[in-house]
């Protein structure tokens, strides 16, 4: 201390100046740091609640549903390879397993173009 020169006053304001410049960034880093915390979190929150409604939606074993449920025996088809405007038939088994009346309309029939 004492080989040290004193410490002028502009040179302690400046020392001031620094020590509140570093105090402001501080505070500053937080409140760019805590809105991303917010938005993570939420997305977070967004996902879960997606996932388990779609969880719920697809499960086709919901018990009380009402109304008419269809339930067919296969639901793939596979014919082979077939020549370009043949006529094919399929068979399946259609089965109601709600609790009330399946309407079912006339079937459409499906118009091929050669090259799809």
């Amino acid at each position: 201390m004492l080989n040290q020169p004193p410490i002028r006053k502009t040179e302690a304001r400046v020392a001031e100046r620094r020590r509140a410049r570093t105090g402001e960034q501080r505070p500053s880093a937080m409140k760019k740091f805590i809105p991303l915390v917010v938005v993570f979190v939420v997305a977070v929150f967004v996902i879960f609640v997606g996932i388990a409604t779609l969880q719920e939606a697809s499960n086709p074993d919901v018990q009380g549903a009402t109304g008419p449920r269809l339930q067919v025996d296969r639901e793939k088809i596979d014919l082979g390879k077939q020549i370009f405007d043949k006529t094919v038939r399929a068979a399946f088994t259609v089965k109601n397993i709600g609790d009330s009346t399946l309407k079912l309309e006339a079937p459409r029939v499906a118009a091929l173009l050669e090259g799809c």
